[in-house]
């Protein structure tokens, strides 16, 4: 920049000096001009108004060129500072482009490690469906063998239930006529004579019953199905019905307590008939704490 300044300085300064050699040739002529015309001293004066109107105007020129170099080198300055600027965003620039690269080529190698991440885990992922299948199989065989083992162990809990009651064997039922004088009839067959009937059974259980009081309840039905010679109190009567357990209070023709002690319990019922029995099936019900144990039916003609 100064090497132009200087230039344009130089080619002004050429310009002047032409300038100024023009009007000295143009003074020289006058000068040949009027000492030829006589007019010398005229023209002398008028040279030297021209002079000090030249000498103004250079003056001014040589003010503006001052202003000028002033603006040239405000602009100059300015100009310069740009370039500084904009060599320092260049640099800057640079600088964020060469981090951008660096991360952009540290991005990449993680990118490339988690992709072989992601591989690893899609391998893993096939080789645990693959455990998952293998297991859910497996799992499947087992739910089949917990099935079939629930399955016996109900059976199991069914049977251990009914092994824990206790229950009626031998059950004899005997019907007996004493009406006439030294009569003693058993196994009557005709309804008519009928006055007693011996009911005779023996109660047992396993080693799982649980020993103590029972309570054996006696339910004597004639043939129209009517609970006969109902005593006064009733038994809470135990029903199982599609695995619900229902409870009813219901009356009774005889009852009895025995103790059980693992050991075999004979009880006997005698039931006194009043009044002549109608010929038909009767059945005899025996519950054993509310349970119902046994049933036995007697067919009097």
């Amino acid at each position: 920049m100064n090497a132009a300044r200087t230039a344009g300085n130089k080619g002004l300064q050429i310009g002047l000096i032409v300038v100024a050699v023009i009007l000295l040739l143009s003074i020289i002529g006058n000068i040949f001009y009027i000492s030829r015309s006589g007019r010398l001293s005229d023209e002398k004066q008028q040279l030297q108004t021209e002079k000090e109107a030249l000498q103004d105007e250079k003056k001014m020129l040589n003010e503006t060129i001052t202003v000028k170099d002033g603006v040239i080198e405000d602009k100059q300055n300015q100009l310069d500072a740009l370039l500084e600027e904009h060599e320092n965003m260049i640099r800057e620039k640079d600088a964020r482009i060469a981090q951008l690269s660096r991360r952009a080529a540290a991005n990449a190698n993680d990118l490339k490690a988690e992709q072989e991440r992601n591989e690893k885990l899609k391998e893993d992922i096939d080789a645990l469906e693959a455990k998952v299948e293998e297991l859910t199989n497996e799992i499947y065989l087992l739910k089949q063998e917990m099935d079939a083992l629930a399955s016996a162990y109900e059976q199991l809990q069914e049977k251990a239930k009914q092994a824990e009651e206790l229950k009626v064997y031998n059950v004899c039922a005997l019907t007996k006529w004493d009406r006439w004088l030294c009569a003693d009839r058993y196994n009557v067959s005709r309804a008519r004579r009928v006055d007693y009937t011996f009911l005779s059974f023996e109660v047992d259980g396993t080693v799982f019953t649980e020993a103590g009081t029972k309570n054996i309840h006696l339910l004597l039905f004639n043939p129209q199905g009517e609970l006969m010679y109902p005593s006064a109190g009733q038994f809470t009567m135990v029903e199982e019905r599609t695995g619900d357990i229902q409870l009813q209070d219901h009356p009774y023709t005889m009852m009895k307590q025995i103790d059980y002690a693992h050991e075999p319990v004979t009880v006997d019922f005698v039931l006194e008939h009043p009044d002549r029995l109608g010929a038909g099936t009767y059945s005899a019900k025996i519950y054993i704490d509310g349970k119902l144990s046994r049933t036995k039916e007697m067919i009097l003609e």
